[in-house]
C-alpha cells in the first residue's frame, strides 16, 4: 500500500509518502488535505477504518467494488464513489472501468484506489497547476473531489470518440451491397453480434453517465455537506458535460439501431433480387419444358403431332422455342424485373 498526502503549504503544493495511515498525524489531517491510498488490501482497509472511524458498511463497499457511482452521507463523513473509463477499442468495442473511492469530511478528502488511476493523476497534475489560486488547505478537499469527478467524466468523451469511429466503419461495411453473399450467414452473425454486444456496452455507458449526472445534481446544488460553496459553478460545468454525454450517447444508440435496420433491410432487398433472378430462369424454361415434354410423349396411330412427320419439324420447333424465350426475357425486361 502506497499513501500520498497532498496539502497546501506556502503557496506551493506538499507531497508527502507513506506506507501506512498510521503514519500519517492528526495535525496533517487536521489542517486540511488529501490523501491518497493506492493499492490497499484487507488489512489496510481495516486499519484505514479504525482511524477514519468509518461504518464496517463504507469499508465492505470499497474493499467489494463494483458499486454504483452515489453519494451516501454517514455521521461525520460522506461516502462517494466515482467511475472513468479507459481503454476503449473501437474494434472490439471493450474498456475498462476506473472505480475510485472517496471519503470526504471538513477540510479533508480521502481516496481509495486499487491500482494508479489515471484520472488520480490528471487530478494531481491540474492542482499543481491551479496551486497558486487555493487560498487555503479547507477548500483543497473539495478542489480534488471536483476534479476527480471532472476528469472522470471527460474520460467518457474518448469512449464517445471510438463509438462514433466504429459507428462510421461499421455503416460503411453495413451497406457495402457488393460484398454480401446469399450464403454469408457466418457475415451476418459476426456484424450482428458486434451490434449487439455495442448496444449493451452503450447502455452500460449510458447507465454510469446517468448516475454521474444524479451526483453533480446533488453537488452543484449544494446538497453535499462538506463541499465549499465557492465550487458550485464547478460542478455545475460537470453537470452540463453529463447531460451533453448522454444525449450524444443517445442519439449513437440510436444510429444503431438504424444501422442494423439498414442491414437487415440491405440483405432482404439482396435475397429478394437472388430470388427474382432464378425465378424469371424458372419462368422462361417453364413453356420450354413443357414443349419438350409434349414431343417427347408416344401416340398412338392415327394422331400425329404438328411437325413430327415433316424433316423439318425439329428446326422449326427449336426455332420457336428460341424465339418464345427471347419475348419473355423482352417482356421481363421491359417490366424492369431484370
Amino acid at each position: 500500500m502506497l499513501i500520498r498526502v497532498y496539502s497546501i503549504a506556502d503557496g506551493t503544493l506538499s507531497i508527502e509518502e507513506f506506507r501506512g495511515l498510521s503514519e500519517v498525524t492528526e495535525q496533517t489531517l487536521d489542517r486540511g488535505c488529501w490523501v491518497d491510498i493506492e493499492g490497499f488490501g484487507e488489512t489496510d482497509l481495516s486499519n484505514a477504518g479504525e482511524r477514519l472511524q468509518l461504518d464496517p458498511l463504507t469499508i465492505e463497499d470499497i474493499s467489494t467494488g463494483k458499486q454504483r457511482i452515489k453519494v451516501e452521507e454517514y455521521p461525520g463523513y460522506v461516502y462517494a464513489v466515482c467511475k472513468g473509463v479507459s481503454g476503449t477499442d473501437e474494434q472490439k468495442f471493450n474498456y475498462s472501468v476506473d472505480e475510485i473511492s472517496l471519503i470526504l469530511k471538513q477540510s479533508l478528502v480521502v481516496t481509495f484506489q486499487s491500482g494508479k488511476s489515471e484520472i488520480i493523476s490528471r487530478a494531481v497534475k491540474a492542482i499543481k497547476n491551479r496551486v497558486s489560486t487555493i487560498k487555503d488547505s479547507s477548500i483543497l478537499s473539495t478542489m480534488a473531489m471536483h476534479l476527480i469527478y471532472d476528469y472522470s467524466v471527460d474520460s467518457f468523451y474518448d469512449a464517445l470518440s471510438n463509438i462514433e469511429s466504429w459507428l462510421i466503419s461499421t455503416g460503411d461495411e453495413a451497406i457495402d451491397v457488393n460484398s454480401m453473399k446469399a450464403s454469408d450467414l457466418q457475415g451476418l452473425k459476426g456484424i450482428m453480434g458486434i451490434i449487439t454486444k455495442a448496444k449493451r456496452e452503450m447502455s452500460e455507458l449510458r447507465t454510469m453517465l446517468t448516475q454521474h449526472r444524479d451526483v453533480m445534481s446533488l453537488a452543484e446544488r449544494g446538497s453535499i455537506r462538506y463541499v465549499s460553496v465557492d465550487m458550485m459553478a464547478q460542478f455545475r460545468d460537470v453537470y452540463d458535460h453529463t447531460f451533453q454525454l448522454i444525449e450524444t450517447l443517445d442519439s449513437y444508440m440510436l444510429r444503431t439501431s438504424d444501422i442494423r435496420d439498414l442491414y437487415f433491410t440491405l440483405r432482404a432487398a439482396f435475397t429478394d433480387n437472388v430470388l427474382r433472378l432464378l425465378t424469371i430462369v424458372a419462368t422462361i424454361f417453364l413453356p420450354l419444358s413443357f414443349l419438350t415434354g409434349f414431343y417427347g410423349m408416344n401416340f398412338t396411330t392415327g394422331f400425329d403431332q404438328p411437325g413430327s412427320s415433316s424433316s423439318y419439324g425439329f428446326y422449326a420447333l427449336t426455332a420457336g422455342m428460341i424465339v418464345l424465350s427471347t419475348i419473355l426475357f423482352i417482356t421481363f425486361r421491359k417490366k424492369g424485373w431484370t
